[in-house]
């Protein structure tokens, strides 16, 4: 056990990142400290990294310090940035464009891009509302021979149940509206709730059911939704717990939710380090391990939790990591060399397997039936 005493803490191999030129600092009225973990409420702590900086979108300004929970093995920042600047680190962030095309994670893989009939035969077979096309019909017993592609299938419709008729389906944090036309396409009535004004604009610009809104305030209405959804969007939230008890409010009774987040235990991350594209300093606030993410869930009256395989994302992980090790803006194009490569194929195979052992955590939960 390590004290909360930061002169007594010792950061991991290669925490400082020296090379790079100081940042701009962040204002000091938009700071707040941490008195405690903001999952679990334990106090002692232990240091992960010094001297984040953002160089994703190189548009947040400061320099950030990583620490992991004692207790529940979570990270957090602190100090960090106070709900009201927190605004400072979004000014180039990619929600603010209109929703892309139909794209599919699974189109990634060897099938997914070459028998596309096969992948579409096994999501029609799965939402009989869904109309793909090319499609074949031996493609829902055929892909249980390509568990890669079926993993990533499965990712693409957020591993949901066919809806029955007139179920509502909540996207929270939803950018700009991808997922909430995927989910109508499924067959939901699904609508979508998105703090960043500019990205409502634009889902709204394609006549997506998008609004306004954040958590854990939402302002909607208990028991109403049959699914909601949160992806890529409770590591940048100040209050977890409490937005995790927001989402238990909105589902109906047997009510699922499905999150995904990146995993802090990521074999990229023991890897990068400070580089790690999970990190996303300082937008990326809280970040989960397994234990965490389970324990916060069951705190907020969750049941049926379920890791599922986050499928092959490992290689873009990998690859943006690389990028940030190098100093290169996004979008810059990048390689991996032959040795990360088979890393990341490795890992997105044991991550079949075992679930929690993959860049990014994927739970599916439900909310007790009466």
């Amino acid at each position: 056990m390590v004290s909360r005493n930061e002169n007594d803490s010792k950061p991991d191999a290669g925490a400082e990142n020296l090379s790079l030129p100081s940042p701009p600092e962040w204002p000091d009225y938009g700071l707040e400290r941490l008195p405690s973990c903001p999952v679990c409420g334990a106090a002692e702590r232990s240091l992960v990294h010094l001297g984040l900086t953002d160089r994703i979108f190189y548009c947040a300004p400061g320099a950030w310090t990583l620490y992991r929970c004692a207790a529940c093995r979570c990270g957090y920042l602190d100090p960090r940035p106070t709900p009201q600047a927190i605004g400072l680190a979004y000014a180039e962030y990619y929600t603010h464009a209109a929703p892309e095309e139909e794209v599919f994670l699974s189109s990634s893989t060897f099938i997914g891009r070459r028998l596309s009939a096969l992948r579409n035969g096994y999501l029609n077979a799965r939402f009989p509302h869904l109309a793909l096309t090319p499609s074949h019909r031996l493609g829902a017993r055929l892909l249980a021979l390509f568990p890669a592609t079926r993993a990533l299938a499965e990712r693409d419709v957020r591993h949901l149940p066919a809806p029955a008729a007139g179920a509502r389906l909540l996207d929270l944090g939803c950018g700009s509206g991808a997922f909430v036309r995927r989910a109508i396409s499924l067959g939901y009535a699904a609508e979508g709730l998105e703090f960043d004004a500019l990205a409502v604009e634009a889902a709204v610009s394609k006549g997506l059911p998008v609004r306004v809104g954040a958590l854990p305030a939402t302002g909607l209405e208990a028991d109403r939704y049959e699914v909601v959804t949160l992806s890529q969007v409770i590591e940048h939230l100040h209050e977890p717990q409490a937005a995790l008890r927001e989402v238990h409010r909105l589902l109906k009774p047997g009510g699922w939710f499905w999150l995904a987040t990146p995993n802090l235990d990521a074999p990229g991350h023991a890897h990068f380090g400070p580089d790690w594209r999970g990190l996303e300093p300082p937008r990326h606030l809280v970040l989960f391990s397994a234990q965490a993410l389970s324990l916060a869930l069951q705190q907020a009256g969750f049941v049926d939790i379920e890791f599922k395989p986050p499928g092959a994302v490992s290689a873009w992980l990998w690859s943006s990591s690389l990028r940030i090790s190098k100093n290169a803006r996004l979008g810059t194009p990048i390689t991996l060399p032959p040795d990360l490569a088979r890393l990341a194929r490795s890992e997105d195979r044991e991550s079949l397997a075992n679930p929690v052992a993959g860049e990014e955590l994927v739970v599916m939960a439900r909310k007790l039936p009466k």
